[in-house]
């Protein structure tokens, strides 16, 4: 049977018991009825899940949603959306959790206590409501505070865009409260473009429905269009990889909209801060996560790591782009919500080591720890691909109290960019250790920039004297030969 799908208008009506009305007509077309579950999905995938009952004074291809629901999806009035109705759970649901975020400086623990103890406030609040996978109500009046409630997980678990019916007074199911894994955070990406990020040794797969999904709501020039077009391939370079796994992390904060703030910096052999001009002709590294954001700002992002990812080369001045990253989160502004700044997640993402230091030095660990101490509300996450030092990685992740990831295909890139969120709060309950392997801080204090062709001549010097030279450019060949060797091989 054939889904069927309406493309309509967005109307907010404000509180409406959590529900949506549509026009007789318009309910016939997708095939539902009073109080059956449709879903709307705008052009950047974000979704949500509301129970519809027929209002003939809605008019024709439009839609009235209950503005709770807009909210936790970030659609707007006037938006248009994909309708069609919702992908049922079939299993009955036994089991759910929910987490809870005080959103105006409360402590968690009084907050999940007090609606523990005042559940019948909740009930009201989540009544109507179906279930699904980013589910998040907004609760103004709470008793113990503003307080958002996220769906977390259930039993048996949410795939995909499923959806779920519960009995939201708990009499039928387990329900759990717990603090929220998800919360409002600013993030800086740093995205290694060295030229050793060029090799074509990602491996494109689960990524399917991403592209597309980034393709529909990403409406760029050919740069961004050509390298979406890569990830048709079997395998895509390391850069393009990041720059996949960078614009789906963007893609979902910036559809969030809850105060959050972003910055992206890119760096080889210098430091490069992407910045962004919304019309005031002063550009600006702080992205804000809303409206301006959400409706061009994107696309000027993909344009930049696109064009960034295509030149990529030269050195790897890491320590440069640490303590810019750090130094970035001064930028951030109060979150408009709260009123306080939000907690940082550095995430660097790198293939090789580092090369040069610039008067700040090769070794990016004294960086870490000193930045570490100076912003103590950021938390940094390493990501290896190829040939990284994961040991200088997943050194710089502890000192940072984040954690280290080895990507060894793009599946398994996006998917840990997708838990960073629900990590990030853990990680920043936790005090830096020093209950870790010891790596001593000048393991990387060579000279700087020192080619790997020299150091082999140096040594064959030593050994050879002067036929060192002679014999470096043979052992050039012969690994120039092998090279193409494999090629070859790997055609075949």
């Amino acid at each position: 049977m054939v889904e069927k799908i309406i493309d309509i208008s967005v109307i907010n009506v404000g509180e409406i018991d959590g529900r949506a009305y549509m026009n007789k007509r318009d309910m016939e077309r997708i095939g539902v009825d009073d109080f059956d579950i449709i879903q709307l999905i705008n052009e950047f995938e974000d979704s949500c899940a509301v129970q519809v009952l027929e209002n003939d004074e809605v008019e024709v291809e439009s839609i009235a949603v209950d503005n709770g629901i807009l909210d936790s999806a970030n659609i707007s009035d006037g938006d248009r959306v994909k309708v069609r109705k919702a992908h049922l759970k079939r299993e009955p649901i036994t089991r759910v959790k929910f987490g809870i975020e005080p959103l105006e400086g409360q402590p968690v623990e009084e907050c999940i206590s007090y609606i523990l103890e005042n559940f019948d406030e909740m009930t009201s609040v989540i009544r109507n409501r179906p279930i699904y996978r980013n589910l998040q109500v907004d609760w103004p009046d709470a008793g113990c505070g503003h307080v958002k409630i996220s769906f977390l997980e259930s039993t048996p678990e949410m795939e995909g865009d499923e959806v779920g019916i519960i009995d939201p007074s708990g009499k039928e199911i387990e329900v759990q409260l717990v603090p929220a894994s998800e919360m409002s955070f600013n993030a800086v990406l740093v995205l290694d473009v060295s030229g050793s990020m060029s090799k074509e040794d990602m491996v494109v797969k689960g990524t399917g429905t991403a592209v597309e999904g980034l393709r529909r709501g990403l409406k760029g020039g050919r740069d961004l269009e050509n390298l979406l077009n890569e990830f048709d391939e079997k395998k895509v370079s390391r850069i393009k990889g990041a720059a996949l796994a960078t614009l789906l992390f963007l893609s979902q904060k910036v559809s969030r909209g809850w105060g959050e703030q972003l910055s992206i910096i890119s760096f080889a052999g210098d430091v490069d801060v992407f910045e962004v001009d919304y019309g005031t002709g002063s550009p600006t590294p702080v992205i804000a996560c809303t409206g301006k954001a959400k409706s061009a700002g994107l696309e000027i992002i993909a344009e930049y790591i696109s064009k960034r990812c295509s030149k990529g080369g030269g050195l790897t001045f890491m320590s440069g782009a640490l303590q810019q990253a750090y130094e970035m989160t001064s930028k951030f502004e109060p979150n408009s919500i709260t009123g306080k700044i939000n907690p940082t997640m550095i995430v660097l993402l790198t293939d090789g080591q580092p090369n040069k230091g610039n008067g700040l030095g090769i070794n990016p660990v004294p960086i870490a720890r000193k930045c570490g101490r100076d912003y103590p509300n950021t938390v940094l996450y390493t990501i290896g691909l190829g040939e990284a030092d994961n040991r200088l990685l997943k050194r710089l992740s502890e000192i940072g109290r984040g954690e280290f990831y080895e990507a060894n295909d793009l599946g398994e890139l996006t998917k840990f960019y997708d838990l960073l969120a629900r990590r990030f709060m853990i990680a920043l309950k936790t005090e830096a250790s020093e209950l870790v392997e010891e790596i001593p801080d000048d393991i990387f204090d060579e000279p700087e920039e020192i080619d790997e062709t020299d150091e082999v001549e140096l040594a064959l010097e030593e050994e050879y004297g002067g036929a060192g030279d002679d014999i470096a450019e043979e052992i050039a060949e012969m690994d120039a030969l092998e090279e193409n060797d494999d090629e070859e091989y790997d055609d075949d």
